[in-house]
């Protein structure tokens, strides 16, 4: 049977922190199957998210399917997006791959629908290359670099069954943000001195809560 779009509002779609979904790894797409109802009606949930965040709260820059429940190998990345808001070219991977990735990294913030309040300073490589198929199942090679190669790298860790939060070793780099601060820690860069940390007891205790 094809998958029914769910109408729940878009907030609630996202699955919590303490959901096991979160930490398996997505199934590929055959190619045969990209074209699909199944497959398109996941896109088009996806969009449905998406778009919905980007247009009220203007923060999400990526979506893993996993995130919303559906575990395939299917993400959305603006690669348009600068870490500070800026959002505006929203595109599809189906099996993405990073074939290629630079010996130089960097820091940089990080946060997620996923993790709660959590964020966080990881470390990922500057320069990344990406293949992938997109919704025609045809094959698709992008070259990226900065923020958006970060985006990425994060959200195929979620097909992976990662959070980014097992990147950081150093509890200092460790950040509870609450929503009302996000802008804040965002666009002014606070977060490279954000007093309020997260200990990571805290964070182990949310994702493993047995309370939805």
């Amino acid at each position: 049977m094809p998958k029914k779009i769910k109408s729940k509002p878009r907030f609630e779609k996202f699955l919590k922190p303490n959901d096991p979904l979160l930490r398996k790894i997505s199934k590929k797409v055959s190619v045969a199957d990209i074209g699909s109802l199944e497959t398109r009606n996941d896109i088009k949930e996806m969009l449905f998210v998406a778009h919905g965040e980007q247009g009220e709260k203007k923060t999400l820059v990526g979506l893993a399917a996993p995130q919303i429940g559906i575990s395939k190998r299917i993400l959305l990345v603006d690669v348009a997006a600068n870490g500070k808001g800026k959002v505006g070219d929203l595109r599809l991977y189906i099996n993405p791959e990073i074939t290629w990735s630079s010996k130089k990294s960097g820091e940089w913030y990080e946060g997620c629908f996923s993790t709660d309040c959590v964020c966080g300073i990881v470390s990922r490589p500057d320069k990344v290359k990406i293949r992938a198929y997109d919704a025609d199942g045809d094959i698709v090679k992008e070259s990226y670099s900065g923020y958006v190669a970060r985006i990425f790298q994060h959200e195929i860790d979620h097909l992976n069954g990662k959070e980014f939060i097992t990147h950081i070793k150093d509890e200092n780099k460790l950040h509870w943000v609450e929503k009302d601060e996000f802008p804040e820690y965002r666009n002014k860069e606070a977060w490279r001195n954000w007093s309020n940390k997260c200990p990571r007891s805290k964070w182990e205790k949310i994702k493993n809560s047995k309370h939805v």
